[in-house]
C-alpha cells in the first residue's frame, strides 16, 4: 500500500467520525488528511507529510470552526431552561384538554403563577421553570 492511500483512508475514517457530532473537528482533520495525501502523491517523504499534516490541521480546525459560528449560527434563542432573557410562548390545548407551552417548537407542562386561567392561542411570558413546568405570567 502506497502512503497516499494511508491518508485517504485516514480521511475516509475521519469524516465517518464527523456523523457522530464532533463539531468540525474530525472534518478538518480529514481535509487535512486529504491534503498531506495529494503531498504523499507528489511523493513527498514522511516527515513532510507529518508536517503538512500538522499545518493544514492547525490552519483548518479554527477556520472551520470560525466560519461555522460565523455563517452557521444556532437558530435557537433560548438558553437552558429558565435561565437567560424572557422568553415568550404560546399557550396549546392537547386533544386531551390538557394545556401545554409551545415554546420554540416543544411542548412543556404549563402553570400561571397567578393562578390565572390559561386560554389557547394566548402568548404568555415565561417566568420561571419548575423541573419541566414552565410557570407563567
Amino acid at each position: 500500500m502506497l502512503a497516499w492511500h494511508g491518508w485517504l483512508i485516514a480521511a475516509l475514517l475521519l469524516f465517518l467520525l464527523e456523523l457522530t457530532g464532533t463539531g468540525f473537528f474530525a472534518l478538518a482533520l480529514g481535509l487535512a488528511a486529504l491534503i498531506t495525501m495529494a503531498a504523499a502523491w507528489l511523493n513527498v517523504g514522511v516527515t513532510g507529510q507529518w508536517f503538512t499534516f500538522a499545518i493544514a490541521a492547525a490552519v483548518l480546525a479554527p477556520l472551520l470552526k470560525y466560519l461555522f459560528r460565523r455563517y452557521a449560527p444556532s437558530r435557537r434563542t433560548s438558553f437552558l431552561a429558565g435561565e437567560g432573557r424572557r422568553q415568550q410562548g404560546e399557550i396549546v390545548q392537547l386533544s386531551s384538554g390538557e394545556y401545554r407551552l409551545k415554546l420554540e417548537g416543544d411542548l412543556f407542562p404549563v402553570r400561571s403563577a397567578s393562578g390565572a386561567t390559561l386560554t389557547a392561542g394566548t402568548r404568555v411570558k415565561v417566568c420561571r421553570f419548575d423541573g419541566i413546568t414552565a410557570i407563567v405570567d
